[in-house]
């Protein structure tokens, strides 16, 4: 009998990839997970994966595995052993629907990054186990049961406080399209890890650091943009500036140039700039050739 399976992603991280593809035939299901191959992937990182194999006929009786790796420069591949092989290739079991011409069965997975290493030198903090020197409050972050700074918290943001207080964010309290990763990291930074951002996520940390009134954090995202994202050119940075109507970043830019050389190698390409952006790079290539 041939068996297929569907596999349903309940939270989105961007990094890394499931396999979903025919595998030889064996008397065992496994789930693998393997880091994407990019130029700057991640050299170090935590991960623990939730798995669900659908029962159609009672929640009750599907089955569940979970797995927890670490991600190095050397090993980049997770496999989970799924049980109860012979129970899902039974017809009888309700994993899959014996009438239909395709028989498949429902795996639903969860993937949650726990205390990583981001880029093999940054140490980011464990929210999930208690530290009493860091932590003082548990709470319910997305589903996911979190220990967080409420000092912290209260002296960056009364907003986010309030909601800390309640114990439980839902997805419904954050901007659309924020999903449990980015929220992870941004409460790094709310913690003090110094995150290097790129150009994928940093409009989602300007969303929420709008949405959650953290004026810091906003202040952390420009100041990364003016230092240069990975990913992102000098005009891309000049239009999310226009975009979020941050009038001091292309002074700012320009400030850090302390020679001719140090201007060009900024690479603003004058062709796709406003006017005015244009006027301030004319000034400062004046200012530096006195």
């Amino acid at each position: 009998m041939s068996l297929k399976f569907h596999w349903k992603r309940v939270q989105i991280i961007t990094k890394f990839t499931v396999d979903t593809t025919n595998s030889e035939e064996t008397n065992s299901v496994k789930f693998s997970v393997s880091q994407k191959k990019e130029p700057k992937a991640y050299g170090s990182i935590e991960l623990e994966v939730g798995l669900v194999v659908e029962n159609l006929e009672s929640s009750e009786h599907s089955i569940r595995a979970n797995g927890r790796y670490e991600f190095t420069k050397d090993t980049n591949k997770m496999i989970i052993d799924i049980p109860g092989y012979d129970r899902i290739h039974d017809g009888k079991q309700g994993f899959f629907d014996e009438k239909a011409e395709e028989k498949t069965c429902k795996i639903r997975y969860n993937i949650v990054v726990k205390s990583p290493r981001l880029y093999d030198s940054v140490e980011l903090f464990d929210f999930y186990h208690f530290d009493s020197t860091i932590f003082d409050v548990e709470v319910n972050v997305l589903g996911h049961q979190m220990f967080l700074s409420k000092k912290l918290i209260s002296l960056q943001s009364p907003h986010l406080y309030h909601m800390i207080e309640s114990q439980n964010i839902n997805y419904s309290d954050l901007p659309t399209g924020c999903f449990f990763y980015i929220f992870h990291d941004f409460l790094q930074i709310i913690h003090g890890v110094d995150l290097q951002l790129d150009n994928e996520h940093i409009s989602k940390f300007l969303d929420l650091a709008d949405h959650l009134e953290v004026p810091r954090v906003t202040e952390y995202c420009k100041r990364q943009m003016i230092n240069g994202l990975d990913g992102m050119t000098t005009n891309q940075m000049v239009e999310l500036a226009e975009k979020w109507s941050f009038w001091d970043i292309v002074p700012r830019k320009l400030a850090q140039a302390h020679c001719l050389a140090d201007l060009k190698a900024q690479d603003w390409d004058l062709d796709e700039l406003e006017r005015d952006v244009i006027d301030q790079i004319t000034r400062r290539l004046f200012e530096l050739n006195c």
